[in-house]
Order: structure tokens, then C-alpha cells, then sequence
């Protein structure tokens, strides 16, 4: 039984892998740079905002243009993924109709093949922060520690929503508005030491949302040569890893009915 089943993970793995390069490669195709298209975009799109930054924070210096850009940067890929992931399921109903394959796979073939292009634009973010005067610095090796934390999140919120948004489409409206506002609240246009020294009871809200702990980390990494927030990277870990559990679960319960569900 237990060899059926790695086997069976083995399997699907492959899928998800395929599916991703497929979908890179169908975007790519799409533009006619193809794949250097993946990092332009993020470098015009770098060069833009940091015009506009320039204009808006001209007296701040650049440290605020590097503070703002990796805030702004990381929560796209969170959004961004988590909303991919999120239509999965829907939006390959008609597939599942022909393919009994577990539901599961269609999110994480979104998010994956979103993760990809985030880190082209994470390259670019990288590059850009050297050049503003933050260079690489051994605190970088634990970039992929933060980033696998951040992943797992996603994927956590984003299985249980797919599923949700498969019965009641209505979620996705929701979901965005959420979002948006959550992105205002999570320290993407200001620093955690700001809400210490300004709102100090506001501390634990703040926290509770692990993106915050998140970007935290990162910017500590990149602009502050410190290492990142352990307590908020085992608390973000800690709630993904249960919303992947949960999403897994009700995955695998609803596996057989949802198609009759959904396009009931």
C-alpha cells in the first residue's frame, strides 16, 4: 500500500512538473521575446516604479525605493499565486470530466509556473538592490529558506480556496477585495520597527498576519544584513502547513463529487 502510494506521488509530481514547463513554454510563445520577455517585463517594470518612487520619496533616498520594491515585490508573487492557484480547479473543470487525476495537482501547476516567473522578477529585484547600494551578503543563503516558507503558505491558502471557488464562484470577488486590503495592512509600505515605536499595541495584529513576518524577513536579509524572523517564519510555516493539510484532506474527500457539485 504505502509503495502504491509513493509511486502514485511519484507520478503526479511528473505531472506537475510537465504542466509547468508546458504552461511557461505556451506563455512564452505568446510574446515575441519569448522567454527574455520574463525578465524584461520585471525590469520595466523595476524602472518604473522606482521612477515613480523617485518622484514620490525624493528626500528619502534610495533606501526607501529598495524598502518599498521588496515589499511590493513579494506580496505580488503571494497575490498573484494564490489567486492562479485558487482558479485552478475551476477553471480545468472540463479536463477533470475526461482525467481522473487528484484535484490538487491543477493549483499547484498554477502556482508553480507563477513561482517561476517570480523569480526571474526576484533576480531583477536583486540586481536593482545591489545597484542602489545593498549588495549580496551572507545573510542571502537564507533567502531560500524564507522563499520555501512563503511557497508553503501559498499553496496552503491557495487548496482549500480552489476548492471553495469551485461551488460558490462568488468567493473569487471576495477573495481579491481581501487581498487588497490585507496588502495595506502587511508592511509592504511600511517596516515592522514603524509600527513598534508608533502603534506598540498594534504589534500582535500586525503579526498575526504572516505575510508581515515574511517581508520582514526578507527586507532584514537584503537591506539590513540580519538574519530573518525566526518566530514569523515558524509561524507562517506552521499556518501553511495546516491549510495544506486541510486542503489535502478536503481534497481527497470531495475527489468523486465535484464535478456533479460544481456543475449542479
Amino acid at each position: 500500500m504505502i509503495a502504491v502510494r509513493l509511486r502514485n506521488w511519484a507520478r503526479y509530481r511528473d505531472i506537475v512538473w510537465y504542466r509547468t514547463i508546458a504552461g511557461l513554454k505556451s506563455e512564452a510563445r505568446q510574446n515575441f521575446l519569448g522567454y527574455i520577455w520574463f525578465l524584461l517585463e520585471p525590469a520595466l517594470t523595476t524602472a518604473i516604479m522606482y521612477a515613480v518612487y523617485v518622484l514620490i520619496f525624493q528626500s528619502r533616498g534610495a533606501s526607501s525605493v529598495v524598502l518599498l520594491l521588496v515589499g511590493t515585490i513579494i506580496w505580488q508573487w503571494f497575490e498573484s499565486s494564490v489567486v492562479v492557484g485558487m482558479m485552478g480547479i475551476k477553471a480545468k473543470l472540463h479536463i477533470m470530466s475526461h482525467f481522473t487525476l487528484p484535484k490538487y495537482i491543477f493549483p499547484l501547476v498554477g502556482i508553480f509556473t507563477n513561482t517561476w516567473k517570480f523569480l526571474c522578477v526576484f533576480l531583477v529585484l536583486l540586481t536593482f538592490c545591489a545597484i542602489c547600494g545593498y549588495p549580496p551578503n551572507l545573510q542571502f543563503f537564507w533567502l531560500p529558506l524564507v522563499m520555501a516558507v512563503q511557497l508553503t503558505l501559498i499553496i496552503g491558502l491557495a487548496l482549500p480556496l480552489a476548492i471553495a471557488v469551485a461551488y460558490f464562484n462568488d468567493l473569487t470577488t471576495i477573495t481579491n477585495s481581501i487581498f487588497r486590503l490585507l496588502m495595506f495592512v502587511s508592511g509592504v509600505f511600511f517596516t515592522a520597527d514603524m509600527v513598534r515605536t508608533q502603534a506598540p499595541k498594534a504589534l500582535p495584529y500586525f503579526y498575526s498576519n504572516p505575510m508581515a513576518g515574511l517581508i520582514e524577513s526578507y527586507r532584514n536579509i537584503v537591506m539590513n544584513h540580519r538574519p530573518p524572523n525566526f518566530h514569523a517564519l515558524v509561524y507562517a510555516l506552521c499556518c501553511g502547513l495546516v491549510l495544506c493539510l486541510l486542503g489535502l484532506v478536503w481534497s481527497r474527500h470531495i475527489d468523486g463529487k465535484i464535478l456533479k457539485r460544481a456543475n449542479g
